[in-house]
């Protein structure tokens, strides 16, 4: 192994100083820490603050962290560290009186080495518990003769928090004057001769305050019982007001009575000896809230005996009380204070939940520190809890180190060869300073830690490249960003000498990077096989102190990355519409620019890119555009001017190509192929009684372009009968006008086939037919009328419908607004009237039946002076059961509205719905009073509206069957449409 110097080196091609040596951080003042923290302190509080030492740059291995090594039985840690300053704060409330902590300094070397520090919290008392009475009241008897400066009564108080924050003060508030009391015991004295009589109770106040800062203190209310002179209290024998017991924490005899725990008393009543002991059980465990100890009695005689587990390090000094009572309830009290002694019960603790290891590097002197070991003993004296630390005699290297017999500070003996071995496993034995109170043999308690020792490698092996020249074989110039190009690996004997890397030379336009830790070559920037074919890169493996550099030849590939291009051509051509042009209308040319050789072939196929254009036009692979059928220059569906895009496609189209497209304009001339067509608003009115003239100036268009459209020439079609000759005629070319006046009772339409001829060359002429309406004028007067209506009320759930309008007889249909409609003897409730239009709405929960409804209608208007007429209208109300829909048949009819099927038929003859209903009964054998037709509708899902949807029911008992119905109207479909 090399012996390295210490000194800083920069790394080649950088300005980071590199450490050739690695030293380890070094807790300064680990043993002077003596860190305290109040308790019940906020999370967060600031305890105190460690420090470690590192001689290396804080780049290179100086830079330290902090962390605790973990207890192996704590859950939840008491403390937090920063990790980068040493910072101790509190993380939650504790009640120990003292935390061990193990803290760990790591620093940023290769490798990383650490120092731990044992250290010892002292968690400080504060006054934040009150004094507590060990008893809820109290009450006591006096004789009324009794001396003055004899006790009373006794009251007691215990307060958890240490020192001064514990001891107890008494006092006597709203005190009669008769007592006084000694602050020191709480023992209440008699002040003054008592003067009351017996019964009289004396009531007073007595106070425990405690000596902290501030101080707290507790208050309880005492009473006192005057009693006949006779009566006496019972007195304790031999005994004063207070009896010390001393016992060792691992005492346990259960039997027989603790030693000095035997007690007598007297009753002082000459008739009768008997007394009754009680031993307090107080509020707190010091005043034996727990049973420690138990009370047995015989007679005149009461024994304290041990009633659970004494343990030094958890209570070390109770108070109890003991009380005595005669027959007259007179007492007395007496306090037993029990000191308990530590014995050696604890063995030392390591402690440790992960077992640490420790490191050193190789090459060091003899006297290197290596690591720190603390056990830690809970006895609660330092007769008993001083620990020493040793090396197990038997250990196999033992006489490589040594450890403080205090400090536990372990520490080389020599220097260390890493090839030669790598780690050593110690066993540290710690022991504390007097005989075991568990083993019995006059030997201390011990404990035992094994670990390793590791030894830490040096950098003094350069890394070494697998190769000198690494080859990347095409790689697409299509490649993604961060995609893997190759790797390259660099060895290092030195396993704590990790190897990065970088590149040195040759990375043309910033291309390629490489993964500093693994070597990885990646791209980074788009790369083009045009600019560029090949990369040669120099990359280095850097240890930190010595490096290594290697070539890497990378080839980029060709990838289809360049759509074709276009050469210039005749994007405007001109042809006649509906013509086929032979050979080329257009020659196009493209290349593929990824083919460096534009002599070779370019493997361009061409193509029509819209759908509706490729019936008419083809490109072969040459780029010649032919028509394969004429193109229309007129609406509707032609164009004047036609676009056409061409896609060219490079690698003859195949699954990877690329395609870029051009436009073509192709201009169409006209020619006159369109006859023109009427163009206005049809029908035109043209009303009854006016005399002849000029009804409407005739407009027509026509598809063509201006030179073959207007002027318009219009013309009567020779089509036309002695009907439309005789009453109309086209004067000037475009005037029609009536020759005579006309009656709309005689004719309500005319359908004029008009001859439209155009300006073109050779003239076009067409025909179109004009619908001329002739409008009503009221001139005819209304006579009285009758009508029927039958309503189908499906489950007789029907809203407020309309049924239909009151009938009259009357030439004139435009005449609504003339007249006037209201019921001749008054509303109906069950229909209602809109007088205005003389409909009739059905109103909702109306009953089945036949309804006869009267109304009289009065008209007037220009042409018919004031008259009134009665009109009637016979409605029949049916309810249609939901079977009736569901078992219902159909038929549809063409060339017939819903008005005309229901509506009556030429002078009272019957309507074609009532025609329909009898040949259904007559083909089905049953009354034309079980035959319901009930829907009759123009569907909405239907767009023609020249037909009719017909539904029926036929039922006798029960409904027939929809699918029977429709059979038979089948075979009698064209019976059935005659009759229609």
């Amino acid at each position: 192994m090399l012996m390295l110097q210490e000194l800083l080196t920069v790394a080649p091609g950088t300005t980071r100083l590199v450490i050739q040596d690695n030293h380890k951080p070094v807790f300064t003042n680990c043993s002077t820490y003596q860190p305290t923290v109040k308790e019940e302190q906020d999370p967060g509080t600031y305890v105190f603050t460690v420090t470690a030492v590192d001689k290396d740059p804080p780049e290179s291995g100086g830079t330290v962290t902090y962390t605790f090594v973990e207890k192996r039985d704590e859950k939840t840690p008491k403390f937090n560290i920063d990790p980068n300053t040493g910072r101790f704060d509190r993380d939650e409330p504790i009640r120990e009186k003292e935390e061990y902590l193990v803290v760990r300094a790591t620093d940023n070397g290769r490798p990383q080495l650490d120092d731990v520090c044992n250290i010892k919290v002292v968690i400080e008392d504060i006054n934040d518990n009150s004094p507590v009475f060990d008893k809820v009241t109290y009450l006591e008897s006096v004789p009324q003769d009794l001396a003055v400066g004899r006790e009373v009564m006794r009251i007691s108080a215990t307060d958890i928090d240490d020192g001064n924050n514990s001891r107890v003060a008494y006092s006597l508030e709203r005190n009669p004057g008769y007592f006084r009391i000694d602050s020191n015991n709480g023992v209440i004295f008699l002040d003054k001769p008592i003067d009351m009589d017996p019964g009289h109770k004396f009531t007073m106040t007595g106070r425990a305050e405690d000596s902290g800062s501030p101080p707290r203190m507790t208050e309880i209310e005492l009473e006192v019982l005057v009693v006949e002179s006779h009566k006496k209290a019972p007195t304790f024998v031999d005994g004063g007001a207070t009896w010390d017991i001393t016992l060792p924490e691992n005492y346990s005899n259960y039997t027989a009575a603790l030693p000095n725990g035997v007690f007598k008393a007297v009753s002082n009543v000459p008739e009768d000896s008997e007394v009754i002991f009680t031993l307090v059980s107080g509020a707190t465990e010091q005043t034996n809230k727990l049973g420690t100890f138990i009370l047995e009695t015989k007679g005149d005689t009461a024994f304290i005996k041990l009633g659970s587990a004494l343990d030094y390090e958890t209570i070390n000094e109770y108070t109890l009380t003991l009380g005595v009572r005669n027959k007259h309830k007179l007492a007395a009290e007496t306090s037993i204070n029990v000191f308990v002694t530590d014995v050696n019960d604890h063995i030392p603790s390591f402690n440790f939940k992960e077992v640490p290891e420790g490191i050193v590097l190789e090459n060091e002197p003899p006297g290197t520190p290596v690591m720190q070991v603390r056990a830690i003993d809970i006895d609660g004296t330092s007769a008993n809890n001083i620990v020493s630390y040793k090396l197990d005699e038997n250990s196999k290297h033992r006489d490589l180190f040594q450890i403080d017999k205090d400090t536990g500070n372990i520490t080389t003996l020599r220097e260390f060869d890493r090839e030669e071995n790598n780690r050593y496993q110690i066993k540290v034995i710690a022991y504390d300073n007097s005989p075991s109170a568990l083993k019995n043999n006059g030997e201390p308690n011990t404990a035992e830690l094994s670990f390793w020792i590791n030894i830490g490698d040096k950098n003094d092996n350069p890394p070494v490249f697998t190769q000198k020249i690494y080859v990347a074989e095409e790689i697409p110039e299509n490649a993604n960003t961060n995609a893997l190009v190759t790797e390259v690996k660099a060895l290092d004997k030195d396993t704590a000498s990790p190897v990065t890397y970088d590149i040195l030379e040759g990375n043309v336009g910033d291309a390629f990077y490489i993964e500093n830790t693994t070597g990885k070559i990646r791209v980074k920037n788009q790369l083009d096989y045009e600019s560029i074919t090949a990369y040669t890169l120099t990359v280095r493996a850097f240890d930190g102190k010595y490096n290594d550099t290697a070539k890497v030849e990378i080839k980029i590939a060709n990838v289809n990355d360049n759509p074709p291009v276009f050469l210039k051509f005749n994007n405007n051509i001109t042809i006649q519409e509906e013509m086929i042009v032979e050979g080329c209308i257009a020659n196009l040319e493209a290349y593929d620019p990824d083919i460096q050789d534009r002599s070779a072939p370019q493997h361009i196929q061409f193509d029509v890119v819209k759908e509706d254009q490729k019936a008419l036009l083809s490109i072969d692979e040459q780029g010649c555009l032919r028509l394969i059928k004429p193109l229309d220059r007129d609406p509707p569906n032609g164009s004047p001017v036609w676009q056409v895009l061409i896609a060219a496609n490079d690698e003859d189209g195949g699954p990877s190509s690329l395609q870029s497209t051009a436009e073509l304009i192709i201009i169409l001339e006209d020619i006159n192929d369109n006859a023109p067509i009427l163009d206005m608003v049809q029908p035109v009115v043209w009303r009854e009684n006016q005399p002849p003239g000029k009804i409407t100036t005739l407009k027509a268009k026509d598809y063509d372009s201006e030179a073959n459209g207007a002027p318009f020439k219009f013309r009567i079609d020779d089509s036309a009968g002695p009907e439309i000759t005789n009453n109309f005629a086209i004067r000037n070319d475009e005037e029609l006008e009536a020759l005579v006046t006309f009656d709309r009772e005689d004719r309500k339409i005319y359908l004029l086939p008009i001859a439209i001829t155009d300006s073109g060359i050779p003239p076009l002429t067409g025909t179109s037919t004009l619908t001329i309406v002739i409008g009503d004028e009221n001139d005819n007067p209304m006579k009285p009328g009758q009508s029927n209506i039958f309503v189908y009320n499906y489950k007789g759930e029907a809203p407020d419908t309309e049924v239909g309008r009151v009938y009259v007889e009357d030439p004139d249909d435009w005449d609504l607004p003339d007249k006037y409609f209201v019921w001749k003897n008054g509303n109906h409730p069950n229909f209602d009237l809109n007088s205005n239009t003389g409909m009739i709405t059905m109103l909702s929960h109306i009953p089945d039946g036949t309804y006869t409804l009267e109304f009289t209608v009065t008209e007037e208007a220009p042409l018919i002076p004031r008259h009134s007429v009665d009109a009637i209208v016979n409605i029949t109300i049916k309810v249609i059961p939901e079977e009736a829909v569901d078992k219902s048949g159909s038929i549809r009819f063409a060339g017939i509205t819903a008005p005309e099927f229901v509506a009556p038929g030429p002078n009272g003859s019957p309507s074609k719905q009532e025609l329909l209903r009898w040949r259904l009964a007559s083909l089905l054998n049953v009354s034309v009073e079980n035959v319901d037709v009930f829907t009759v509708l123009h569907s909405p899902h239907n767009t023609n509206g020249t037909q009719l949807d017909v539904r029926y029911s036929v039922h006798g008992s029960p409904y027939r069957q929809p699918e029977k119905l429709n059979n038979l109207l089948a075979a009698h479909q064209e019976e059935v449409t005659l009759l229609i």
